[in-house]
């Protein structure tokens, strides 16, 4: 079962033309649809970042081009999370790790939405945490309701705001680690192309390779 899982991430084809020494191609896909309704990947992926001691909070988010395959699900795009921008049809992955880079929490959103509206989603609780984000978080809504709820920022502004903010530049140099992560998890096919019409058997996958991440950078 894991091994059909694997070949699946690594390549991105069809759950058909899955080779037939990992067993029937309905079996593997049957389990990996009730894992994705049970949040199994979702849960191992808390139980292995609870191990995490670091109170930095990277965030952002990276788009993915949906394939034809992919487009047009049933009850709408945008109840699947895809959106259209300039790149035609994708969904947007948002990323919530530690300070190593290492995924605590995933969300998927449409493409074209902003990435601000879905941090506080994303951190859960975050009184203790310092939550760390490039210039597309400038917003001084998000600044206020994360101070109320017991966290710290780093946030940078945009040049544009002609308002000027002290950041820790030490903090704010550690944005490169969230985007080595999504280097790594865009090395799996599956994860640079959407190919699944429902959002969360994509999102599955992608929680499976965050697991697989923390197994392999996570010593």
């Amino acid at each position: 079962m894991l091994e059909g899982l694997f070949y699946r991430l690594r390549n991105a084809g069809p759950w058909r033309d899955l080779p037939e020494c990992f067993g029937p191609w309905r079996t593997i896909y049957g389990w990996h649809r009730q894992w994705a309704r049970e949040g199994l990947w979702k849960r191992m992926l808390n139980m292995v970042s609870r191990k995490t001691r670091n109170r930095i909070r990277l965030v952002d988010g990276t788009h993915v081009v949906v394939h034809q395959c992919a487009a047009n699900p049933a009850g709408g795009a945008d109840k699947q999370a895809m959106g259209k921008t300039r790149g035609g049809c994708n969904t947007k992955i948002m990323a919530l790790t530690d300070g190593r880079g290492l995924a605590v929490n995933l969300l998927l959103v449409e493409g074209q939405a902003y990435e601000g509206h879905h941090v506080l989603p994303l951190l859960g609780n975050p009184a203790g945490l310092c939550v760390v984000g490039d210039k597309g978080f400038d917003s001084d809504k998000l600044r206020q309701q994360l101070q109320l709820l017991g966290a710290t920022h780093c946030i940078s502004r945009r040049a544009r705001c002609g308002i000027q903010r002290k950041v820790s530049r030490k903090l704010y140099r550690q944005c490169y680690r969230i985007e080595n992560y999504f280097c790594r998890l865009k090395r799996w096919a599956c994860a640079s192309t959407r190919r699944d019409k429902l959002a969360s058997h994509f999102l599955s996958l992608i929680e499976f390779a965050a697991v697989v991440d923390w197994l392999q950078y996570g010593r």
